[in-house]
């Protein structure tokens, strides 16, 4: 999950919203917890203290790291749940204007020590605002990113997030995070593109601005960031739900790895039931999934709203229950049918069977069964995994 905190500091008014960012953190739950906009250490160690530890005991604090860039002013940070990742490093890469943090986390699989499922995370907060100059800031940024790609290894796992204040899909620093040239290729999970400006000589940013190429339209509603209010509060813009400012990026290879790997459907606009645009989150207009009391948190809490994405690995998390309430019947190689005996039924929800490339095959939810049958006939032979929560897969055998 990551998250503009906004202009967050050790001062009486940001500490009093804290209580809505635990309300978010309870709803979301969210295993590593990327942030901008913190002013200070002492602020970072307040939120941490009062939202991110009382919403789950496990999580860690990474070392805050003060500014190098020229504005010093809006850092990052990241919190996570240690009893999952393990934070192997922590450094900074200075721009033309505000650092961008690096981490690698190592997932505390089975196989930590002998082989080790790395992540490598970027949290930034690009130059806001329109105007050449700008876009040329912003540009410049992600250019000192992709110099940073090339020192890594070429099939690594990599997260680039941040509020990047992009307008539109367009802009020369969004094709350059998305250059298929790059040392490790980066997509959009999403892959919500604006449509390519026409080639008639137009300054389609400036005297002859459309909004049709831009996300700050209503076609884009389901993924706008920004603003989450139409009126300002003590801080903060307004304007309403009409841009798509936040994001997290990842590296082409979370789509296929069979180690870990982009959960499909699952990256999504905290708050945003697709139906607010150019109004305020909490409206009472603006329901669906997310609840009213999620998006009165994050009304108060901050004028941009987080985005999350879930990764998954079929390797065995040291952290998870290791006796898993369902079991095989009889054997764990099947023909045409899985049969399942279900314990535990009221703490499960939902099982998902994957195959050894790590895309779902099957995915039922599951509600008071004490026994469960799946065909599985049309599987081809070979090795699958079965998932329930956050228990250790099962593996079986389809022949």
């Amino acid at each position: 999950m990551f998250y503009n905190t906004l202009n967050y500091n050790s001062n009486p008014e940001s500490e009093n919203r804290t209580i809505h960012l635990k309300t978010i953190l309870d709803d979301v739950q969210p295993d590593l917890f990327m942030v901008c906009e913190l002013k200070n250490e002492t602020a970072s160690d307040y939120l941490f203290a009062n939202a991110v530890a009382t919403h789950n005991s496990n999580f860690k604090s990474a070392t805050f790291r003060t500014g190098t860039s020229p504005d010093k002013s809006l850092l990052q940070m990241v919190y996570y749940n240690n009893a999952k990742l393990e934070l192997e490093s922590n450094s900074i890469i200075p721009t033309i204007l505000r650092d961008i943090n690096h981490y690698t986390f190592k997932i505390r699989t089975s196989t930590i020590t002998t082989n080790p499922i790395r992540i490598e995370v970027f949290v930034t907060h690009l130059k806001a605002s329109r105007g050449i100059e700008n876009r040329q800031k912003r540009l410049s940024a992600v250019n000192s990113l992709v110099r940073e790609l090339d020192r890594l290894p070429k099939d690594s796992n990599i997260l680039f997030a941040g509020d990047f204040n992009f307008y539109t899909s367009n802009e020369e620093g969004f094709q350059k995070i998305l250059d298929p040239n790059n040392p490790i290729k980066l997509v959009d999970p999403i892959n919500v593109m604006c449509p390519a400006f026409p080639e008639d000589g137009k300054d389609y940013y400036e005297d002859d601005y459309d909004s049709t190429y831009f996300w700050n339209n209503s076609t884009f509603a389901n993924v706008h960031s920004q603003s989450t209010r139409t009126g300002s509060l003590s801080d903060g813009a307004g304007g309403g739900m009409d841009d798509r400012f936040d994001f997290i990026i990842m590296s082409e290879n979370l789509k296929s790895s069979n180690t870990l790997f982009y959960k499909q459907n699952t990256y999504e606009t905290i708050g945003n039931n697709g139906n607010c645009y150019n109004s305020f989150v909490s409206s009472t207009t603006c329901t669906g999934k997310f609840s009213q009391e999620v998006r009165n948190a994050l009304y108060f809490f901050s004028d941009h709203l987080p985005i999350v994405m879930e990764l998954e690995t079929p390797m065995n998390i040291l952290s998870i229950e290791k006796e898993n309430p369902i079991a095989f019947v009889k054997s764990n190689i099947v023909s045409d049918f899985l049969s399942l005996n279900v314990n535990k039924i009221a703490s499960l929800k939902k099982i998902i069977i994957y195959n050894q490339l790590g895309q779902i095959i099957v995915e039922r939810n599951i509600r008071n069964q004490h026994k469960i049958t799946i065909n599985t006939s049309s599987f081809s032979k070979g090795i699958y995994y079965l998932k329930t929560g956050t228990y250790k897969p099962l593996k079986f055998v389809k022949i």
